[in-house]
């Protein structure tokens, strides 16, 4: 039998197999794909941390946007996001607020200018010029501004202690809450309606806090400056053409013909004579009819009231030379007389009936007054205030 010559090692070396080789490669396969997820996984970080990387840039990119200065107002700057709450707060005030009557601001400016509210202020001409709502709205914005400043300052100065921002502040948010509500949407969706689309609660808290010790000063001037009897009487008496009211009875001789030198003396002559037969108001009345020049004149002076004007002011008087006859001073009770109406080639002969005030006046004086006050007082500190207009982001009106 022939002996095994090979060494021992070479004896105890393993053959590979098919098999061997086999898992070889599957574990090499498993080694790869381990180090290709770690490569992913990787991958995937320095994706996320990019992304984080760029929302942070934009976050502080539009943080930076919003709140560094956008204009300068008595040498202080004004951010974006304060600027809006202004705009929307002078925009809602003066849209609210009553031009005459029951008609509003808002629904004048939608009624007779055009002013959509369903679109946007820099979107609408206004009222057929080169500017915009937008413009319109940020001049009453900056007007705001300098007014609210110069509250605080006429505050300070006068050592206003403000006691209720906690309430008043509340009370605030509940009306944005009460807004929101009533329109159906979202609390945060009510701030940037009313205040531009980056105002939150807190993002605009300051600029609310500084509105509202403002608003709180404004309220105490009304107590401070009001007016007193004795100014009110004053004024009164200056002014007393612009609240006095007339009763009296007029009526109108025209010339036959237009510019005609005869006609018109014509004219003259009747209205003269209808003046002296004039005794009393009854009299007068009796008069109108029977120098009418038409039936239909007749017909419709037979109408006692016909010649009558009651509580007229002077300012609704539309001759102005019969107006300053009614409303001479010392015009007495049953005084006659005959005035030229050169623009219609006529004559009025007007009786004089009674000259009366009407007290509830008194509310609208001493309003005025007090108006007159706070508006001195505001403009003694914003006539001063300088608005630097950087890069003309506001295209400035003249008032």
């Amino acid at each position: 039998m022939a002996k095994n010559n090979r060494p021992q090692n070479q004896q105890e070396q393993k053959v590979v197999t098919k098999y061997d080789r086999k898992v070889q490669k599957r574990k090499e396969a498993q080694r790869k794909a381990e180090r290709d997820r770690k490569i992913a996984v990787f991958a995937c970080i320095a994706a996320a941390a990019a992304i984080i990387v760029i929302a942070v840039c934009v976050a502080v990119s539009n943080y930076t946007k919003v709140h560094k200065k956008f204009i300068e107002v008595d040498n202080t700057p004004v951010s974006k996001i304060e600027f809006d709450f202004y705009y929307g707060l002078a925009k809602s005030e003066l849209l609210n607020s009553s031009l005459y009557g029951t008609m509003t601001y808002a629904s004048y400016f939608t009624s007779y200018m055009g002013y959509d509210t369903g679109k946007s202020d820099a979107s609408q001409k206004y009222a057929s010029s080169d500017n915009t709502w937008y413009d319109y709205f940020a001049n009453k914005a900056v007007t705001k501004i300098k007014e609210f400043k110069a509250l605080n300052k006429a505050a300070d100065d006068a050592g206003f202690t403000y006691n209720t921002l906690e309430d008043d502040y509340n009370g605030f948010i509940q009306n944005i809450a009460s807004e929101a509500d009533s329109n159906s949407i979202s609390v945060g969706e009510a701030y940037k309606e009313l205040f531009g689309s980056h105002a939150t609660e807190s993002s605009i808290k300051p600029y609310v806090e500084k509105y509202l010790k403002a608003a709180a000063y404004q309220k105490e001037l009304q107590t401070t400056l009001a007016a007193t009897d004795d100014e009110v009487a004053a004024y009164y008496a200056e002014n007393k053409d612009n609240y006095d009211t007339v009763d009296y009875r007029s009526f109108t001789i025209t010339a036959e013909t237009a510019g005609d030198t005869a006609s018109l003396a014509a004219a003259k002559t009747k209205a003269d004579a209808m003046a002296a037969a004039v005794t009393d108001e009854a009299s007068f009345a009796q008069a109108c009819t029977q120098y009418a020049a038409t039936d239909e004149d007749k017909e419709k002076y037979a109408d006692e009231t016909a010649s009558l004007s009651k509580s007229a002011k002077k300012s609704s008087v539309t001759n102005s030379s019969l107006a300053d006859w009614l409303f001479t001073q010392d015009r007495k009770a049953g005084e006659v007389t005959v005035i030229e109406d050169t623009d219609n080639s006529a004559y009025i002969v007007a009786y004089f009936i009674s000259r009366s005030y009407d007290e509830s006046n008194n509310t609208t004086i001493a309003n005025q007054l007090l108006s007159q006050k706070y508006n001195e007082l505001i403009t003694g500190y914003t006539d001063n205030m300088s608005v630097n207009n950087i890069k003309n982001r506001i295209k400035m009106l003249s008032e």
